[in-house]
C-alpha cells in the first residue's frame, strides 16, 4: 500500500462527505463504479481513484466520465511502481503533482498513457534534469504558441491542434511531465504589472527543488525563459494545488484549490498587512480583501484573501502599486498603495466611500527591473538549442500539413455547394477536420443547416467539437426554424451559451423534465430560472470558481456555480425552442420576448444609457484605453464593451441603474500608468454623456534604463561588430526595419518629412536590415539619400530581435523595433510597431535624454 494512513483517513472522510453533496443520480452511478473498481483493480488504484475524486471539484464529478479518473489513477500507480524518476519522492509531491488529473481550468481528458508511450523510449536512461529538457523539445515538436480565446482546451486537443495560448501550452506541458513521472505544476501571473497581459509557464521538481521553464519553449538550461526579466517585475505569481499541502507560502484557499505564492523564486517581495474594520472600529472578520493590479484599464483581482479573526489579510507581493479593496455586507473601502512605502494598510468599511462625478488622476507604478536569475547559455549551448528548436519546428509543421485531407475537403465543398468560408474554417480545424467533414457529408440535414450550425461555433470549438453535439443541436431545434429567422442559429441551434466546453445536453434536458414542466417553461421562460434557483444548489467550498458545471452535470448533481446556472438556463431555453443568451457585456442570462431580450433575474430591459464621447482626433480602444465597471454588493465588476463600435465620436451603451466607475489608462514605456477614474450613479431610465479624459505624462516619465545583453551585427563587408562597441558613447537610435511592410513604410515617410530635424539631432541613427536585398527598396534608398548620416548594419537574427524586445517589454512580433540608447548597452526607450507621429516622439525623447 503506497498511501499513508493519514491520507487514507482523509480521503475516506472527504470522499464520503462529497458523496452526500453530489445528488442521488451521480451518487448511485459513482458508487456502482467504485464497487466495480474495488473488485477489479488493486488497492492502490482503488484508493488513487478515491483520492482523485476527493480532491477534485464537484463540477469535475459532474462533467467527466469515471473512466478518465480511473485511467489517470492506474497510470499514476504504474509510474510510482516503475519509474526511476519517482524514486524517493514524497507522498505529497506524488499526489499533488504527478497523480492529480487537474492542472488549472483546462478541459479534462484521458491523455497520460498516450503521452507516456510517445516519450518513454526518448527519456530512457536520462537523469531527471536531462529528461525535463528533452521532453520540452518534444513539447515544442507538437505544440506552439498562438493566441486564442479564453476557454482552455484539453491537453490532448492542444496536441491535436498543434497550438495554444500560454495557458494551454502550460497545461499540456504539465500533463506531459506528469505522464512520465516528473512532478510539475503550472505557474501563473494573473496580470503583469508593467504591460497589459498575463502569462503562464511550468515549474518542475528536480534534484530536491522547484525549477522553471517556458512551456513548449525549450532551452538547454533550466531556470531560463523569455519571461525571466518580466517575472522580476511581477506583483503576484501563484500556482494551484488541489490536494493537502504543507507549503508555507500560501496566498489563500478558495473552495477546492489552494493558491500558493511562487513570487520569491522570481522577484523581490515584501509582506503587506491589511487591517479591515467596521465603522464602529471592530475587526471586519471575513471581509473579502482584493489585491488589484491595474491592467487593461481595470483593477484586476490578482489575489483575494478573507480577513481573519483580527480583520487582517496578509500578502507577500512585488514592489509596485496595488489597489487594496475590502468588502463585507455591501460596505466597502479601497486604497491605492505603493508597496515599497507601505507596511500596513487600514481600511474602514463604509456604504458609500467614493467621490462622485469628477475625474481623479492617479499614478500606478510597476516594479523596477531586478532579475534574480541571470543564468545564460554558452555560445555552444545557444547553437545546439537553436538547431534542436529548428528541427522541432520543422517536425511540427510537417505534422500540421498532414492533418487535413485537402482533396476530400475540396470535393465536399464542391459537391454540396458550401461557401468558400467553410473550406477555410475546416482547414483551421486541424485534426478535427476529418470529423467535421463526416458531419458535412451527413445527408440527414441540408447543406444550409449544417453550414449554419458550424458557423455558430468559434475557431477553437471547431478544433475539438464532437459533431454529435451539432447533430443533437439540429435534430432538437429544426421544428423551430421558421419561427425566428436570423436568430434561429445564433440563439437556438448554437450549442455554446458562454465560453464553456461543448457537450451534448439537449436530449438529456428534454428527457429530464416532464411534458407539463416543458410546456410551462415554454409559456413562461422565467419559470425555468425559478426552477433552477429552487432546485440547483451551490457549494463554494467544494468547487473551483474557474470551472463551470455543464448543463447535464448540473441537473445530475443538483449543484452549479452562479455562471453555471446561467448556462443551464440558456441551455434549457434553447432545448425548448426559446431564443436565449448570456449577454456578453454583463453576463446576464436573457430570453427573447416581444420587447427584446429580457434579463431573467430582473424581468426587465436595460433602460439607462451611457454615451462616451471623444475628440475627433482621439482613438479610444476598450480595455487598452478605458474600462467600465459596476459596483455590486460592494465589489467592482468589470463590463465587456469590446463588441460595441463607436458611431463617429460617440459610443452608446445600454445598462441597468446602479453605481459605475470608468478608468482610463495611459501606459508609459517604463510600465507605469498615468490613470484617471470617474464614478457616477444612474437611476432608472437616466442617460449620461461622459467625455473621456486621459492623464498625460511628461516626456521624461517615458524614459527607462535597461542594461542589454551584448549581441553581434554585421556591416556591409560582412564583418561583425558588437552592439557594445556601436553604442559606446553618445546617443543612438537603433531601428530594426521590416522593409516593404506598411509599418516600416510609414516610419520611413515620416523620417523624410522631418529630415532637417533628424539631420540636426544629437543622436546617431542606425538601421538594422534583415537582408542585403532590402537596400534595393526605393523608399529606403530615398531615406538613406535624404539622411546620409544613417549607419546601416545587418541583423537577420530573429532571436536577437525577440530577446531585445522581450528585455525591453515591447511586442517582439511587431516591427519596426526602435531602441534609444544613451551609452554602452544602456537602453532608455523602446517601441515596437508604428503609431502616427513616431518620428516626433523620437525627436522629443532624444532631446530629453542627457
Amino acid at each position: 500500500m503506497i498511501f499513508s494512513q493519514r491520507t487514507l483517513d482523509e480521503t475516506r472522510l472527504k470522499f464520503n462527505f462529497m458523496l452526500t453533496c453530489c445528488g442521488d443520480m451521480k451518487r448511485k452511478e459513482l458508487m456502482l463504479y467504485m464497487q466495480q473498481a474495488a473488485e477489479t483493480e488493486s488497492k492502490d488504484v482503488f484508493w488513487a481513484v478515491k483520492w482523485l475524486y476527493a480532491n477534485s471539484p464537484l463540477s469535475d464529478w459532474a462533467n467527466y466520465a469515471f473512466s478518465i479518473f480511473l485511467n489517470c489513477a492506474k497510470h499514476g500507480i504504474f509510474l510510482y511502481n516503475n519509474s526511476e524518476l519517482l524514486a524517493g519522492i514524497s507522498e505529497e509531491l506524488f499526489l499533488n503533482y504527478v497523480l492529480h488529473i487537474r492542472i488549472n481550468e483546462e478541459e479534462l481528458c484521458d491523455c497520460r498513457r498516450f503521452f507516456y508511450d510517445c516519450l518513454i523510449d526518448r527519456v530512457e536512461g536520462l537523469s531527471a534534469r536531462e529528461a525535463i529538457l528533452e521532453v520540452n523539445y518534444w513539447n515544442a515538436e507538437n505544440v506552439t504558441y498562438q493566441s486564442t480565446d479564453s476557454r482552455t482546451i484539453s491537453p490532448i486537443n492542444a496536441y491535436r491542434s498543434a497550438y495554444g495560448r500560454c495557458g494551454e501550452e502550460s497545461a499540456f506541458s504539465v500533463n506531459v511531465f506528469r505522464a512520465i513521472g516528473i512532478p510539475a505544476r503550472q505557474v501563473y501571473i494573473p496580470r503583469w504589472a508593467h504591460c497589459d497581459d498575463n502569462h503562464a509557464w511550468v515549474e518542475v521538481y528536480c534534484e530536491g527543488t522547484w525549477h522553471f521553464l517556458g512551456a513548449c519553449e525549450p532551452e538547454e538550461l533550466l531556470d531560463r525563459g523569455w519571461f525571466t526579466n518580466a517575472a522580476s517585475r511581477a506583483m503576484v505569481i501563484h500556482s494551484r494545488c488541489f490536494g493537502r499541502t504543507t507549503e508555507k507560502e500560501i496566498i489563500s484557499k478558495s473552495g477546492m484549490v489552494t493558491y500558493l505564492n511562487n513570487l520569491k523564486l522570481y522577484a523581490e517581495s515584501k509582506r503587506i498587512i491589511v487591517t479591515v474594520k467596521t465603522e464602529k472600529g471592530e475587526p471586519a472578520v471575513n471581509a473579502r480583501v482584493t489585491f488589484g493590479i491595474l491592467n487593461y484599464s481595470e483593477f484586476f483581482p490578482a489575489a483575494v484573501i478573507m480577513a481573519d479573526e483580527n480583520g487582517e489579510a496578509c500578502l507577500s507581493c512585488g514592489l509596485g502599486s496595488l489597489n487594496i479593496h475590502a468588502q463585507r455586507d455591501g460596505c466597502f473601502a479601497e486604497r491605492l498603495i505603493f508597496v515599497p512605502d507601505t507596511d500596513r494598510v487600514e481600511l474602514v468599511l463604509k456604504q458609500f466611500p467614493i467621490i462622485f462625478e469628477c475625474w481623479e488622476d492617479f499614478i500606478y507604478k510597476a516594479p523596477c527591473d531586478h532579475m534574480l536569475h541571470g543564468i545564460k547559455p554558452t555560445d555552444e549551448q545557444r547553437l545546439i538549442g537553436a538547431k534542436k528548436l529548428a528541427k522541432a519546428n520543422e517536425k511540427r509543421c510537417c505534422r500540421v500539413k498532414s492533418m487535413v485531407d485537402l482533396k476530400r475537403l475540396r470535393s465536399i465543398v464542391s459537391t454540396y455547394g458550401y461557401r468558400r468560408e467553410i473550406f477555410e474554417l475546416l482547414l483551421q480545424s486541424r485534426e478535427n477536420a476529418a470529423c467535421l467533414m463526416d458531419f458535412l457529408e451527413d445527408i440527414s440535414y441540408s447543406a444550409k443547416q449544417k453550414e449554419g450550425a458550424i458557423l455558430t461555433i468559434s475557431e477553437k470549438d471547431r478544433r475539438d467539437i464532437d459533431p454529435e453535439i451539432l447533430r443533437e443541436a439540429l435534430s432538437t431545434s429544426l421544428q423551430y426554424e421558421k419561427n425566428y429567422g436570423d436568430l434561429f442559429y445564433k440563439y437556438i441551434v448554437c450549442p455554446q451559451c458562454w465560453n464553456e466546453p461543448l457537450s451534448e445536453n439537449r436530449r438529456f434536458i428534454l428527457e429530464y423534465f416532464s411534458d407539463s414542466e416543458k410546456s410551462e417553461f415554454q409559456a413562461k421562460p422565467d419559470r425555468i430560472w425559478e426552477y433552477i434557483e429552487m432546485n440547483i444548489a451551490f457549494i463554494p467550498s467544494l468547487e473551483y470558481e474557474q470551472i463551470v458545471t455543464l448543463p447535464a452535470g448540473a441537473l445530475s448533481i443538483k449543484s452549479a456555480s452562479p455562471l453555471s446556472k446561467k448556462i443551464l438556463f440558456v441551455s434549457i431555453c434553447r432545448a425548448l425552442g426559446i431564443p436565449a443568451r448570456i449577454n456578453p457585456m454583463d453576463q446576464a442570462a436573457e430570453y427573447l420576448s416581444e420587447k427584446g431580450f429580457i434579463q431573467v433575474r430582473t424581468g426587465k430591459l436595460r433602460d439607462c444609457t451611457i454615451i462616451f464621447c471623444r475628440q475627433s482626433e482621439e482613438s479610444w480602444q476598450y480595455e487598452t484605453d478605458f474600462s467600465l465597471s459596476i459596483i455590486e454588493d460592494g465589489n467592482y465588476r468589470n463590463l465587456d464593451l469590446s463588441h460595441l463600435n463607436w458611431n463617429g465620436n460617440r459610443l452608446s451603451v445600454m445598462v441597468n441603474s446602479g453605481l459605475y466607475r470608468v478608468i482610463t489608462d495611459n501606459r508609459l514605456p517604463n510600465g507605469n500608468i498615468y490613470a484617471s477614474r470617474y464614478q457616477f450613479q444612474l437611476s432608472d431610465g437616466e442617460k449620461i454623456e461622459l467625455k473621456l479624459h486621459k492623464y498625460s505624462a511628461d516626456i521624461t516619465q517615458m524614459l527607462s534604463s535597461y542594461e542589454l545583453d551584448d549581441f553581434k551585427i554585421y556591416n556591409q563587408n560582412d564583418q561583425y561588430i558588437w552592439a557594445s562597441e556601436l553604442t559606446d558613447g553618445g546617443k543612438h537610435i537603433l531601428v530594426w526595419l521590416e522593409v516593404g511592410k506598411e509599418p516600416t513604410e510609414h516610419l520611413l515617410n515620416e523620417l523624410i518629412d522631418r529630415k532637417l530635424a533628424f539631420q540636426n539631432m544629437d543622436a546617431e541613427l542606425v538601421f538594422l536590415l534583415s537582408d542585403r536585398r532590402d537596400l534595393e527598396n526605393e523608399k529606403l534608398c530615398n531615406v538613406l539619400s535624404a539622411l546620409p548620416g544613417i549607419k546601416v548594419y545587418f541583423d537577420g537574427s530573429k532571436p536577437n530581435v525577440e530577446l531585445l524586445a522581450r528585455r525591453l517589454y515591447v511586442d517582439p512580433e511587431k516591427l519596426p523595433l526602435i531602441i534609444i540608447t544613451n551609452g554602452r548597452l544602456n537602453a532608455v526607450y523602446a517601441y515596437s510597431g508604428y503609431c502616427v507621429n513616431s518620428s516626433d516622439m523620437l525627436l522629443r525623447i532624444c532631446k530629453s535624454v542627457s
